[in-house]
């Protein structure tokens, strides 16, 4: 039986936010597509899903600023999560997960000293660390390689999660939250801005200030929400979405949800995305840092690539291939999504 249900355009609810793609997307998106048709290591189909991910659109929308340099940097960090995520997904095993993230863990950590030389997937990962962290300048790289640990651990924790599935016994929001936190893998896109726009020199008490802590932790809570709300449709076609926010919502007590009932969960979803802007909103007029001129106009750059990486990724969930969420323009404005 379809299924169909509406979503309220959240690029409305982050039109304040909206910045204008960056200049610099056409060459990125040449080079990508360049590099996929001559991938001999990768399929036809590989290929077709590597074009319909639409990297270069993601990253030209996260970081709507950043010159090509740094873009194509961005856009490697990003190929190699891609990959990550290919390997690791519906139906590798825990066991296989764990292997894959520990290999793209360590082409990040021993990339500017490899131990051993790779083959197949692992050699890319390898490969494409390597031109990852030698772009990195040496203070971000550790807070940058300790995101991606984080999103290491997420995607093994997803694989547990979906062997030791229980219908009768699921998984709660709070859990899920967690460990979607570091699957989302936002985290290392903050990284990514701080290192381009050179914002090293935040103190720690800048760093650790429980409305900054807040405010990030709000960004990615409002990626993670995004996401799971834009790419129901394709993970329910491919397991039933078994693990996305909209779909634990319907079985976690707390929302009074009727399992089955997708437009209730989808509108919880999206009412936790706009309580959350509030929060990250609230938590940003509670910063104490107005009097130092220098350091407030480091910190309002810091909270605004927060922003840049929530707004970006709707930007780019909705246009994409990769989830293909409305046939024509009327079903995008109406917000209807048919499975």
């Amino acid at each position: 039986m379809p299924i169909s249900f509406r979503i309220p355009d959240l690029l409305d609810v982050v039109s304040d936010y909206h910045k204008p793609l960056n200049p610099n997307f056409d060459v990125l998106d040449a080079g990508f597509l360049k590099w996929i048709d001559g991938a001999s290591f990768l399929s036809a189909s590989h290929k077709k899903a590597w074009k319909h991910a639409e990297l270069p659109l993601l990253i030209a929308r996260v970081f709507p600023d950043a010159d090509a340099a740094h873009l194509q940097v961005c856009l490697e960090n990003m190929m190699m999560f891609l990959i990550l995520e290919q390997l690791t997904d519906t139906p590798a095993t825990s066991v296989v997960s764990k292997k894959w993230a520990d290999e793209f863990v360590e082409a990040l950590q021993q990339a500017e000293s490899p131990q051993t030389k790779k083959e197949g997937p692992a050699a890319i990962l390898q490969h494409l660390g390597t031109k990852v962290i030698s772009a990195i300048d040496p203070p971000y790289r550790p807070g940058y390689i300790a995101s991606n640990v984080l999103l290491a651990e997420g995607v093994v924790q997803e694989a547990l999660d979906r062997e030791q599935h229980d219908e009768n016994n699921p998984i709660s929001l709070e859990t899920y939250l967690t460990t979607r936190r570091k699957s989302i893998g936002a985290l290392p896109f903050h990284d990514l801005a701080r290192w381009i726009w050179k914002l090293d020199s935040l103190p720690d008490r800048v760093l650790t200030n429980p409305h900054i802590q807040l405010m990030v932790q709000a960004s990615v809570d409002m990626v993670l929400l995004a996401n799971d709300i834009y790419s129901y449709r394709k993970e329910y076609l491919e397991d039933g979405a078994r693990h996305n926010y909209v779909t634990v919502a319907m079985h976690d007590p707390i929302t009074s949800i009727k399992a089955g009932d997708v437009q209730a969960a989808i509108d919880y979803t999206v009412g936790q995305f706009t309580a959350t802007l509030a929060r990250y909103k609230e938590s940003k007029e509670l910063l104490p840092f107005g009097d130092d001129a220098d350091l407030s106009a480091k910190v309002e750059q810091y909270a605004e690539i927060m922003m840049d990486s929530v707004a970006g990724n709707i930007e780019w969930s909705v246009a994409c291939k990769r989830y293909s969420l409305f046939p024509d323009e009327a079903a995008r404005k109406a917000g209807l999504v048919e499975i």
